[in-house]
């Protein structure tokens, strides 16, 4: 495995249990430091069309997309079922492993004005036709049930999403590396992989202990046997199988072009203000607002909010609008965070033309892929990091997601 974040060690996992010997390589300190880091903390069923990238995307990208619009019928249909899957197996991997990542059910989608409840009729057609549904809210519903809503803020409707909810990716990545690690799984912290080179005998794959260079700036409790003493200098492994989720950085270890753009996201994450005269402060779950493109989420103790997607080429560069991030909250939810005690963060993420994963194996004999652009938090992680697994081990898959493979790129 290359990289380890959340795709990476629910991967590593599933592999794992399934009697595989598992190896992961992350160029960090531990586990989900990058895009997992602060990611959405949503957990909500795929459906297609609900949050777009916003920004302007490089007009490469825009052709890309437009030209792919009409093609994503079947892949749609398979994102659905993994998106169902996937919310499954979460479940069940929380409750068989006594994991812990302060979980809330519930998620409403914000409908705020008569045109915005008006498309989403049409879009309410397309999910019950992927066998997918929502229940529509009048506004008063959904207030009752987010009691902690500006009650100033317009809101015409909202969807109640079923088995959506949230959740601290980052805590569910350590606490299933755990997991993993009594698995047999062996994880390799401030190592970079170089280069993936094919024999007669499998792949060998090239990496480097590369040690920070200064302290790290994050806050980040780390757990015992995260940096084991490494030789310096290049070294090479052989493997039989190599599972590339480290994101854009899989294009400099593909040995091939793939048309991919960066999809950026930017969050805010605050402690809850708690105020004993007013016990309904910030969100209860997960609320989404469409119209702006943003997430807010209860995660413990503390609300986090992101959003400002937008597409560059893969290099490109990306300003966070952090203010526009607080504004949001601040309309659907006032007063309900410590502003003195805010933690900013930006992730990114490879981002096909269709939008969709780019899950299982490459014309590259032994290299799979396992990329998610995100977009509606980590619901995907858990059904992918399963399906994948079964795949590699020649098992027999729970879902076919053939139309989700990076062959449809070529």
């Amino acid at each position: 495995m290359v990289g380890a974040g959340l795709a990476g060690v629910t991967t590593a996992y599933e592999l794992a249990a399934q009697g595989a010997r598992v190896q992961v390589f992350e160029r960090g300190g531990s586990v989900a430091e990058q895009a997992s880091f602060a990611c959405s903390a949503l957990l909500a069923p795929a459906l297609p069309g609900l949050v777009e990238p916003e920004g302007s995307a490089p007009m490469g990208f825009r052709l890309r997309r437009w030209r792919v619009g009409a093609k994503v019928g079947e892949a749609a249909s398979q994102l659905a079922a993994l998106g169902q899957l996937s919310m499954a197996r979460t479940i069940a991997l929380r409750q068989d492993l006594g994991l812990d990542d302060e979980p809330a059910s519930g998620l409403l989608v914000a409908l705020a004005d008569a045109k915005r409840t008006a498309a989403f009729d049409t879009r309410l057609a397309a999910w019950r036709a992927l066998g997918l549904t929502a229940e529509r809210l009048e506004a008063g519903e959904a207030r009752l049930r987010e009691p902690g809503l500006n009650p100033d803020a317009p809101l015409t409707a909202a969807l109640a999403l079923p088995g959506g909810g949230v959740g601290n990716p980052r805590l569910f990545t350590q606490q299933l590396r755990q997991q993993a690690q009594k698995l047999g799984a062996a994880f390799r912290f401030h190592t970079t992989v170089r280069g993936i080179s094919t024999d007669g005998s499998g792949l060998m794959l090239r990496h480097e202990h590369t040690p920070p260079m200064e302290a790290p700036t994050r806050n980040i409790e780390r757990a015992a046997g995260d940096t084991v003493p490494q030789p310096l200098g290049s070294q090479d492994e052989r493997f039989d199988a190599v599972v590339l989720c480290n994101g854009l950085g899989a294009l400099d270890l593909l040995g091939q072009r793939l048309p991919l753009a960066a999809r950026h996201e930017a969050s805010v994450t605050a402690p809850l203000r708690l105020l004993e005269a007013h016990p309904d402060l910030g969100p209860k779950a997960g609320w989404l607002d469409p119209s702006r493109g943003i997430a807010v989420a209860r995660i413990g103790q503390r609300v986090r909010i992101t959003g400002g997607l937008a597409v560059t080429d893969a290099g490109g560069r990306y300003a966070p609008d952090f203010e526009a991030l607080h504004r949001a909250l601040q309309h659907w939810f006032p007063g309900s965070v410590l502003h003195q005690q805010v933690q900013q963060g930006s992730s990114r993420r490879a981002l096909a033309a269709d939008g969709l994963p780019l899950l299982g194996a490459t014309p590259r004999a032994g290299v799979w892929l396992n990329l998610s652009p995100g977009g509606l938090g980590w619901g995907l992680a858990c059904g992918a990091a399963q399906v994948l697994a079964q795949q590699m081990l020649g098992g027999t898959p729970a879902l076919d997601i053939s139309a989700l493979g990076p062959q449809r790129l070529a």
